[in-house]
């Protein structure tokens, strides 16, 4: 009874949140236009308050200024999942990947619990299927991110040679989205359509920066921010700033070099315990139950998981070296 149970619930979560999704597909294709006119519009005249806001500030019922910052919140959200799908380089909508990610985590152990009736596996399925995707798109964006930090040495050698060739700041970020690899040239040609739509150019540099979080990025958007209110060389800044960011990155290399063998075994003790019991729990439920069932199996649980904790905190205290 019990598996049929949780097999149902499992089932009935999977099917709300699929029909959700679709409605909400359906909602943002049909609204899609007015929304970008919106953006275009904020671009344009990033002073002028909305609508929201105001209707906010005019209504003292604390109730309805609850629900409309509920309402910019969940915009936020979408923005940050926006561009964190940006950033992994995953060509997909918000609620499309909304749409992968709840059938990940609830199909297969929907499935599982409707012909097993078994509760262990079907949540450890489930718990599976929702953190893999996360996994996927974290992993993505951080190798993206390490690339964009090994061409930006060399986008700020474009950008010196531009300035020194007479061309302005923006025509070399120009010259950068359009002769560079990616992921550069993307990023610095979303900065160029910005500054396209009325945002001023220290504003497009500094959303960048919030969108990569590279140390080195904001070292150079700094920089540049203070060259243009106070004056000075910029490409030789640029250049200064350029040989900086190359000797970090051989730091950085020979560090993660000598670290290699720490590293990995830190990814072993952290992650070999999890997957081999989650193996064990989708095959052999039964054999993993006593960890849960039984009272000596539970303080073995317990003790096991403060260890783990213990040594992958250690390990990655070791190896994380700051510079």
């Amino acid at each position: 009874m019990i598996g049929s149970q949780i097999s149902a619930i499992i089932l009935a979560v999977t099917l709300a949140a699929f029909v959700f999704v679709v409605f909400y597909i359906i909602v943002s294709q049909v609204t899609a236009s007015k929304r970008k006119m919106d953006e275009r519009i904020t671009n344009i005249l990033p002073n002028q308050r909305s609508v929201l806001a105001e209707f906010r500030d005019n209504n003292p019922d604390k109730k309805v200024k609850k629900g409309m910052k509920g309402l910019v919140a969940s915009k936020k959200l979408v923005d940050i999942v926006t561009d964190e799908l940006i950033l992994a380089n995953i060509m997909m909508k918000p609620e499309e990947f909304s749409l992968v990610w709840l059938l990940a985590a609830f199909l297969p152990s929907g499935l599982d619990a409707l012909f097993t009736q078994n509760a262990l596996s079907s949540i450890t399925l489930a718990v599976i299927g929702a953190l893999l995707p996360l996994y996927i798109v974290r992993n993505r964006k951080k190798k993206r991110t390490l690339a964009f930090e090994v061409q930006l040495g060399d986008a700020l050698i474009v950008t010196c040679n531009c300035l020194r060739s007479g061309l302005s700041f923006q025509q070399a970020m120009e010259t950068i989205a359009k002769e560079m690899p990616e992921p550069i040239n993307i990023e610095f040609g979303r900065a160029i359509t910005e500054m396209q739509y009325g945002v001023s150019m220290e504003n497009a540099l500094i959303s960048m920066g919030k969108r990569i979080k590279s140390s080195d990025l904001m070292l150079m958007v700094s920089a540049v921010g203070i060259q243009r209110q106070t004056g000075g060389n910029l490409s030789e800044i640029l250049e200064t700033i350029a040989e900086t960011i190359k000797e970090r990155m051989k730091i950085k290399a020979d560090i993660k070099t000598m670290t290699a063998q720490g590293r990995i075994s830190g990814m072993m003790i952290g992650g070999l315990p999890i997957v081999l019991g989650g193996f064990l729990m989708v095959i052999n439920p039964g054999y993993m139950m006593l960890l849960f069932t039984d009272h000596t199996g539970q303080m073995l649980l317990m003790v096991s998981v403060a260890m783990e904790l213990i040594g992958y905190f250690l390990i990655k205290k070791i190896v994380n070296i700051k510079y």
